[in-house]
């Protein structure tokens, strides 16, 4: 069997293990970006989708934060796929962001900034980014460093 055939019957299985949504199948997207970036020339076809899927699995493995809700998590990955419909990698690095940003805004509040202050700063982000982490996280670093001046 030729690696290129090993990769398709690998993705075939990965497909059929998932059950997910054909607008949000990573596997197809992966199959079909690579298929048309490197239409003819079968060696770099191949090395795309064994890339994208090593990167693909490394994602699937890592466990996520537990704090985390099912909710945020599919508005993470649904962001995530309209961004980067075409490359699975960068919707990867796209999602871990969003959660480092998420597990930022669980730290405690920083010091020196008055509690009112915090969760004023906390009220006004959430408001103006209800499903965005790194937008709000990047509004309360600017919103505390306001208060700190």
């Amino acid at each position: 069997m030729t690696r290129r055939w090993i990769i398709l019957m690998a993705m075939g299985c990965l497909c059929w293990v998932n059950e997910t949504s054909a607008l949000d199948n990573p596997e197809k997207v992966i199959e079909e970006t690579c298929a048309r970036d490197w239409a003819h020339n079968s060696r770099m076809r191949a090395a795309c989708i064994e890339q994208q899927l090593s990167v693909l699995e490394k994602s699937r493995s890592t466990p996520l934060d537990p704090r985390l809700q099912q909710e945020d998590l599919s508005l993470i990955q649904e962001r995530c796929a309209k961004n980067w419909p075409d490359d699975v990698r960068m919707r990867i690095q796209c999602q871990q962001q969003e959660v480092r940003a998420f597990q930022k805004l669980q730290g405690p509040p920083p010091k020196g900034i008055s509690l009112k202050d915090y969760s004023a700063a906390v009220a006004q982000c959430s408001k103006d980014w209800p499903d965005d982490f790194r937008q709000r996280a990047r509004c309360m670093d600017q919103q505390i460093g306001e208060k700190r001046r």
